[in-house]
C-alpha cells in the first residue's frame, strides 16, 4: 500500500500526462480529423484534471454531423445535462436516430431523457420522469443499474428492494479501493464504452457504492 506522498505523486504525473496528451490529441485531430482522433480528444477533455464538460458539447456539437459516434452523442447528451444549462440539441438528435438504435442505446436514450428531466426540474414533473425510467428497464435484455437505482430511490417496501435486486444483479464489475488507489489506465480512460458503463449504466462500479446499494437493500 503506497503512503501519501507516493500517491500524491503519481497523482501528480497522471495529470501531467493526461494534460500532455490532450494538447497532443487536439493538434493531432485538428491536423488530420477521423473519428479514432476526434474520439481520444473528446474522451481526454472529460479526464481530470481538464474535465471541460462544456467543451465536450461543443466539439460534439460540430462534428456530430459527419463523424460522431452513438456512444458520443450519448456522452455528449449527458455531458450537457449535468454540466450545461442550454438545450440538450444532443438528445434531441438521439432521439430522431432512436428508431434505428440497438437496444442498449434505447434504454440509455430513456434514462438519459428521465435524467435530462430530473436536473430541469427535480421532482415536480415525476409522472414524466418515472414514465422514462419504466421505459429504460423495459429492455431486460441489457444490463443497466442506475435506472434501477432511481426507481428504488423514490420507492418504497418491496418494489424498491426489487430494484435495488435487480439493480445489483445488473453489476458487471466493481472496483475495489486498491484498483482505484492504482489509477486507471490512460487506454482505458479514453475508450468511450468505459464513460457509459461508470457513469451512465452503473454497470462498473466502485465498491463503495456497491456496498451502499446493499445496504439499501438489506434496510
Amino acid at each position: 500500500m503506497m503512503n501519501n506522498k507516493d500517491f500524491n505523486h503519481k497523482i501528480f504525473e497522471r495529470n501531467k500526462k493526461i494534460e500532455e496528451y490532450n494538447k497532443q490529441a487536439k493538434k493531432d485531430f485538428e491536423k488530420y480529423g477521423g473519428i479514432d482522433l476526434l474520439t481520444k480528444y473528446i474522451m481526454s477533455e472529460t479526464l481530470s484534471p481538464i474535465e471541460d464538460y462544456g467543451n465536450v458539447v461543443n466539439i460534439i456539437r460540430s462534428n456530430y454531423h459527419k463523424l460522431i459516434s452513438g456512444k458520443l452523442l450519448i456522452i455528449g447528451a449527458y455531458s450537457a445535462t449535468n454540466w450545461l444549462s442550454s438545450q440538450n440539441e444532443l438528445l434531441a438528435i438521439l432521439e430522431l436516430m432512436y428508431d434505428h438504435m440497438p437496444n442498449t442505446e434505447k434504454a440509455i436514450i430513456h434514462y438519459l431523457k428521465a435524467d435530462n428531466i430530473y436536473v430541469k426540474n427535480g421532482l415536480k414533473e415525476n409522472s414524466k420522469y418515472l414514465s422514462e425510467l419504466h421505459k429504460s428497464i423495459s429492455f431486460t435484455d441489457v444490463p443497466f443499474v442506475n435506472n434501477h437505482r432511481r426507481i428504488a430511490e423514490i420507492s418504497s417496501g418491496s418494489e424498491a428492494k426489487k430494484h435495488y435486486n435487480t439493480a445489483l444483479l445488473n453489476i458487471q464489475k466493481v472496483y475495489s479501493e486498491d484498483e482505484i488507489s492504482e489509477l486507471a489506465s490512460l487506454e482505458a480512460l479514453l475508450n468511450p464504452q468505459s464513460f457509459i458503463n461508470e457513469f451512465i449504466l452503473g454497470t462498473h462500479i466502485s465498491s463503495v457504492i456497491y456496498e451502499e446499494i446493499k445496504n439499501k437493500l438489506q434496510t
